[in-house]
């Protein structure tokens, strides 16, 4: 008989801090739903902005939307999923975020309604899995909300974990040459962009402008993909980009910033914002869960196909009981992207 309780890290009520490892119940699941046993659940820069009260989430709530896990039990109306199959699920449902609004991953067991889940491919991990929701995102940003062209020069603002994704996604436009900038601090996540491929990296306190200009016989980048959430970005973005080039924005502040535009108008410049995948853009939860399952669909089938590397993206492996240290290493950028396995044996 399956124990009753379960260790899940839980926001408990509104304020800085306020979050603790608790014991809870196992949650039981609906004829539609899915148990699954967690295998790993990422570490994502909104989970520590829900610790420091700066991001939107409706308390008691178990926190995690990044996760991979092995399905534990079937309702007994899901189709097409079964006990064992390795799986990971958006986290978009029709009552809310999973780990902001409804209860997360964060926990030895989640419950998840069985159309938002995904059989993971057999050559990609559980520990790898927890970054599938990356790969949708910036696989939706590139194909759907940018414009690439084969032989473009294209450059990453960025190197965290969405900016090192965004590397690989953008390869497969076939771009001429690549570079990624990154702050003094970002050292090693620049070593690992250069471990995935990346013909240049520049530090973002050297006037990374001036050597794309030089770089491009001073014409500028085709594509500027911002990643970084870094006050300085987008001006940085706007200066290096060719005229009539095209910047997509991925990174978020939290926080009002002071940017100069003026080579938006002036250079005929294209911006566009992206987050989450298709869908994002309507307000009806039914129409944004159908259309990011495609999203899903397709991320599955780029990773089936090798052409996104994770495992060089993972910095750390942590127990769910080193919850703390995991938000910590995610606040101050000391590695890339960082695991919590809440079952140790769950591979």
């Amino acid at each position: 008989m399956r124990k009753q309780t379960m260790l899940a890290v839980v926001k408990t009520k509104k304020g800085l801090g306020n979050m603790e490892l608790r014991k809870v119940r196992i949650p039981e699941i609906e004829p539609h739903a899915v148990l699954l046993k967690i295998g790993g659940t990422g570490v994502c820069g909104s989970d520590v902005h829900i610790y420091k009260d700066e991001h939107p989430y409706a308390p008691p709530v178990i926190i995690g939307h990044e996760f991979s896990g092995v399905i534990e039990e079937a309702g007994e109306k899901v189709k097409n999923l079964k006990v064992g199959d390795r799986v990971v699920a958006d986290l978009e449902t029709e009552q809310g975020r999973l780990g902001v609004d409804i209860d997360g991953s964060y926990a030895q067991y989640m419950k998840v309604p069985a159309h938002l889940v995904h059989v993971l491919p057999d050559n990609v991990s559980l520990d790898e899995g927890v970054l599938v929701e990356p790969v949708v995102a910036v696989s939706h940003a590139l194909l759907e909300r940018t414009k690439i062209n084969p032989a473009d020069f294209v450059v990453v603002l960025g190197p965290g974990p969405i900016g090192l994704v965004a590397v690989q996604i953008a390869k497969l436009f076939s771009p001429r040459k690549m570079a990624i900038t990154g702050l003094y601090a970002d050292e090693h996540r620049l070593q690992v962009a250069k471990e995935i491929g990346i013909d240049y990296t520049f530090f973002s306190e050297e006037s990374p402008e001036e050597k794309i200009k030089e770089l491009t016989d001073g014409v500028g980048a085709d594509v500027v993909i911002d990643c970084s959430g870094g006050e300085k970005a987008i001006t940085q973005a706007t200066k290096m980009v060719r005229i009539g080039g095209w910047i997509t924005i991925l990174g978020l502040w939290g926080h009002s910033i002071k940017v100069n535009i003026d080579n938006i108008p002036y250079n005929n410049l294209t911006v566009r914002g992206s987050w989450g995948w298709a869908g994002m853009e309507s307000g009806a939860a039914e129409i944004r869960t159908w259309a990011g399952s495609q999203s899903w669909i397709r991320a599955m089938k780029i990773l089936e196909l090798n052409k996104v590397t994770l495992k060089p993206l993972i910095s750390h492996v942590l127990p769910l009981t080193e919850w703390k240290q995991a938000l910590k290493i995610c606040e101050e950028k000391t590695g890339v992207k960082v695991v919590l396995k809440p079952n140790q044996n769950v591979v």
